[in-house]
């Protein structure tokens, strides 16, 4: 069988792993772990969001139908219970940790501009995001419309949001400006 590097696994390759294997270490998330490691369930999760899949079901099936395929990154077969049961189970602090350290890589190679301030400028914005509330009744936005809002902190020397904030979305952003404990650079202007 020939090989063929696929895209998935040259974007696995811009992924540091040994800052994951080290969060991992860090929170114990490999602890009493025999099969579903934590770097395979992100790299399954990291498969969900790219190919845009829906639910469990959705990623255990397109897994499995390409699993000849999954050789090269030493991803196995999964049932969607192992799936579900690391899910709940494995620490989260281990996958948002390990988001700020891929931030700040990104940080570092974003496009800089000419125009700048003395002290670094945020913005802070709002997105609403209309659901169907027949499926999700607890985004109850107005009496037939379903909605949830995205709060988020722009840092404009990067051009990339810096923190990120789901809420009910008839929240009002001095509301959640006022609750977050936004991370703010200090003598940052807002």
């Amino acid at each position: 069988m020939s090989h063929v590097n696929t895209i998935y696994n040259q974007l696995l390759h811009l992924v540091p792993r040994h800052e994951f294997e080290s969060l991992v270490k860090k929170y114990g998330g490999d602890r009493y772990v025999k099969y579903f490691t934590c770097w395979q369930q992100f790299m399954s999760l990291f498969y969900a969001q790219v190919r845009t899949k829906d639910s469990l079901r959705d990623i255990q099936t397109s897994l499995t139908a390409q699993s000849s395929r999954w050789y090269h990154i030493g991803l196995k077969d999964i049932k969607r219970s192992t799936l579900t049961d690391a899910n709940n189970k494995r620490k989260y602090q281990i996958y948002e940790n390990f988001f700020y350290k891929l931030l700040d890589r990104c940080k570092d190679i974003t496009p800089k501009h000419k125009f700048r301030f003395d002290n670094p400028l945020y913005t802070m914005d709002a997105t609403v995001i209309d659901v169907c509330l027949s499926m999700f009744p607890w985004a109850k936005f107005r009496k037939r419309k379903g909605a949830l809002k995205l709060h988020y902190l722009y840092d404009h020397s990067g051009a990339i949001p810096s923190f990120l904030v789901v809420a009910d979305a008839r929240q009002h952003e001095i509301k959640a400006a006022k609750e977050q404990e936004f991370p703010l650079v200090s003598d940052s202007m807002r």
